[in-house]
């Protein structure tokens, strides 16, 4: 039961971004909550206005860790791309030092 649990948690799950957008408005009467501009919807303005700054905040840093994954795999499919290419032209080599040895 234990190992099945730390299993899950070691399991990499794919990253799935929302991108939300939010539209601001300047007119003071536009919405419900700038309606009656008092305190109170300055303060759940507020509040909504941090809300979506967090969640915004929270979202560029798993696309900059997301970015920063994909240029570490990257740069290991550069490497080993090098490295297949390098054993390609040894066998080549090989291959044509045995054809010179069989004729």
């Amino acid at each position: 039961m234990l190992r099945t649990y730390t299993n899950l948690l070691l399991r990499k799950q794919p990253l799935k971004l929302f991108f939300v957008t939010r539209l601001t408005s300047t007119d003071p009467s536009a919405g419900s909550i700038n309606a009656a501009h008092d305190k109170f919807a300055e303060r759940e303005q507020a509040f909504e206005n941090a809300y979506f700054r967090k969640l915004n905040d929270e979202l560029l840093i798993q696309l900059r860790e997301r970015h920063g994954d994909l240029e570490k795999q990257s740069g290991n499919i550069e490497q080993e791309r090098k490295r297949i290419e390098e054993q390609i032209k040894k066998l080549e080599k090989k291959r044509d030092e045995l054809a010179k040895k069989s004729k």
